[in-house]
């Protein structure tokens, strides 16, 4: 069946072509061919996603630029962007792998739980047969040498192996099909939340990892997908959240949900401190980051008591 969509009106442009339309647009660029080069290895639509900020839309479709806009102002807020990416997946890498080894522990110490506790369907809801069987597509490939030393035995690897192979999004599906509120407690009791709003933070969690994966544009973006259930206790975490529209949706958010476990996972970690030095360098763009005034107070950000202990 053919596709029934047709090509859009729009030639391609040379390098040269795409500085010479920004420059029409209003863009100040000093050096074509610097700018030519970026454009060249960044693409022209994903810089797009960045020089959207400092356009000046006029209702009738054109796009010019405020005036006094740079190529390098660009450059930077892309630069700012991808740096907070990089520190996202610091965050991330360390909380999926401290999950996998609770989201186990737990299960294999259950009384009806035990080294095969994932293949009791009794702990789970009725989602468990897919679980299960995306566990199987997991065996069938054998690429993990520590599960193919117990199934050429013919045995199953015990959950503390499993929980390995487990990407982050396969977590959070596990972490929520488990049937019984206290033991998915038991997993959320280390990181101090209730295990509702701390199964929603996996989930989203899950989602702002394949963002940044995929180098998808942070800073300002709606996190619709995913989106976070904010945690209404312990209170002092409460206080420190953004709960109105739109700032709920911002990068924020899940950025003081990340700083308050990493205190919990990692409570020697500069990773905080590391954020607010990143988020510093740009007063300009806290509003749409969802940042509220005065956050620089808050105890997320300011010194770590557990660190302070340490030094």
């Amino acid at each position: 069946m053919a596709d029934p969509r047709r090509a859009p009106d729009k030639p391609p442009l040379m390098l040269a072509q795409q500085v010479e339309r920004l420059r029409e647009r209003g863009m100040d660029i000093a050096d074509g061919d610097r700018a030519s080069h970026y454009l060249g290895h960044l693409n022209y639509y994903r810089l797009r996603g960045y020089w959207m900020h400092f356009e000046l839309p006029d209702g009738n479709g054109g796009h010019s630029f405020r005036a006094g806009t740079r190529f390098d102002d660009v450059i930077h807020l892309y630069d700012f962007d991808r740096r907070l990416r990089l520190e996202l997946n610091d965050a991330i890498e360390r909380i999926e792998v401290s999950l996998r080894t609770r989201w186990a522990y737990v299960l294999a110490h259950l009384a009806d739980g035990g080294p095969i506790a994932h293949r009791n369907a009794a702990l789970f809801n009725d989602h468990h047969a897919a679980l299960l069987a995306s566990v199987e597509r997991i065996y069938a490939d054998r690429n993990e040498l520590f599960l193919a030393r117990y199934l050429v035995r013919g045995e199953e690897p015990p959950v503390w192996a499993l929980c390995e192979t487990l990407s982050l999004g396969e977590l959070s599906k596990w972490l929520r099909s488990i049937r019984a509120h206290p033991v998915r407690q038991q997993v959320a009791d280390p990181y101090d939340l209730h295990e509702t709003p701390f199964c929603s933070f996996v989930e989203h969690l899950a989602y702002v990892r394949n963002l940044c994966a995929h180098h998808g544009r942070t800073w300002n973006r709606p996190l619709l997908v995913g989106t976070l259930a904010l945690p209404k206790r312990p209170a002092a975490l409460r206080a420190q959240l953004q709960w109105s529209e739109p700032a709920r949706l911002r990068i924020y958010n899940t950025l003081a949900m990340l700083a308050w476990i990493m205190r919990r996972v990692s409570p020697g970690s500069e990773w905080s401190r590391r954020i607010r030095a990143l988020i510093e360098e740009r007063p300009d763009l806290w509003g749409e980051m969802g940042f509220p005034a005065h956050w620089q107070n808050f105890e997320l950000w300011t010194v770590d008591p557990a660190r302070e202990e340490t030094e």
